[in-house]
């Protein structure tokens, strides 16, 4: 039992890593293909990851030393077709007339592994049954497709990391992991009968696609900063701009604080006013910026409005005051001052998003002065 359960335990180490990496991409394509997130849309996507992962690692481990393979002698290929019945029928302690024989018959290689192969690849047809609605025929290419990858991967030493396969390509493992495939199509209404249907969680997320939540715009926020971060290290590169990186504080040079003013105005306030309030993280999660007066359009004013109170006022009290000129410069009554009115800002700022998180309108102050408002840009395809 420790050859499965040991790549099991390698996944459960290696998934919390491989989630991170993908929560904010799966985010961003979910606003922009359905227009909100659904909890148990996300617990079925990354459960289906997660059996991806461990049915790789369970294939791959545990890795040999690749001077042992080096040593390995013999055929990589087995392409004899239910060969797995004949070594049963050769090498099995089963007696048939015999039950004491059974169990000890049941724990052998040669019946375990057709077992497992077959069990391996249950959890796909029912995945693929269940979220990605594939029929009979189409769920059964895929399962015989993944087989062939996972053959494939063996054969070739995982691709050239090994001098030579170091496990056989066997024709059996590609029957048999198609075969549990159809098998998880069958069964799938016995695990998910007691789940929403597909089409019911696409409605429940359409629905919430046409609010905008803080989520939502936070997520248009980080990809719009890191737009902004990797455009100004291709300037720091080609020696446009004196540095490659964009500091939110700052930075030590004056020259920073000047392109971070540049960057706010035409990306944040320009921008918008000629793309009918969006910036390139709204369109991803599919919002925009719209007057709440009757002209529907904000107006390069607003704009100005909206993002110089939370870019040039708001943001730079509460992080400005990190910024080393302030902090090697100033005297220290001085500077205590100025970090304190900061962490005072920050504290009323903090207060101030809390209970708007809970109004009707989540109208922020800035919004609520400028007039304008975030609304959902997603329609529902017909």
């Amino acid at each position: 039992m420790q050859p499965y359960l040991f790549p099991i335990e390698i996944a459960l180490l290696v998934f919390p890593v491989l989630a991170f990496f993908l929560t904010l991409p799966f985010a961003i394509y979910q606003y922009h293909k359905f227009g909100g997130l659904h909890f148990l849309r996300n617990v079925v996507l990354y459960t289906f990851i997660f059996y991806l992962l461990c049915a790789l690692l369970l294939v791959l481990l545990p890795l040999p030393d690749p001077d042992d393979v080096a040593k390995m002698t013999g055929s990589p290929v087995q392409l004899v077709p239910f060969k797995f019945v004949h070594d049963f029928m050769t090498h099995t302690t089963l007696v048939w007339d015999d039950p004491s024989t059974y169990l000890a018959a049941l724990t052998q290689a040669v019946v375990l592994q057709p077992i497992f192969n077959i069990l391996l690849i249950i959890p796909l047809g029912v995945y693929l049954r269940y979220y990605f609605r594939f029929s009979f025929w189409k769920t059964t290419l895929f399962s015989f497709l993944l087989s062939l990858f996972f053959e494939v991967t063996q054969l070739t030493g995982i691709y050239g990391i090994y001098p030579h396969a170091y496990r056989l390509f066997d024709v059996d493992d590609l029957m048999l992991n198609t075969l549990g495939g159809m098998v998880g199509f069958a069964i799938a209404p016995m695990f998910t009968s007691l789940l929403p249907t597909r089409t019911k969680m696409d409605e429940a997320t359409y629905i919430k696609g046409q609010q905008v939540s803080y989520l939502r715009r936070f997520l248009a926020f980080l990809v719009d900063w890191t737009i902004l971060r990797f455009v100004t290290w291709v300037l720091g590169v080609v020696h446009v701009l004196p540095f490659t990186t964009l500091e939110i504080d700052g930075g030590s040079r004056f020259t920073q604080i000047w392109w971070l003013l540049l960057v706010v105005f035409l990306y944040f306030i320009l921008l918008p006013a000629f793309t009918h309030g969006r910036t390139l993280g709204k369109m991803l999660v599919r919002i925009r910026i719209v007057s709440t007066t009757p002209s529907d359009k904000a107006t390069l004013w607003q704009l100005l409005v909206r993002n110089g109170l939370l870019y040039y006022v708001t943001l730079a009290i509460i992080i400005f005051p990190l910024n080393p000129f302030f902090v090697d410069h100033l005297p220290p009554v001085l500077f205590l001052t100025v970090l304190g009115v900061g962490i005072v800002s920050a504290f009323m700022f903090f207060i101030h998003f809390c209970i708007n998180f809970f109004s009707k309108d989540r109208q922020l102050f800035y919004e609520k002065l400028s007039h304008t408002m975030h609304i959902s840009t997603f329609k529902k395809k017909t």
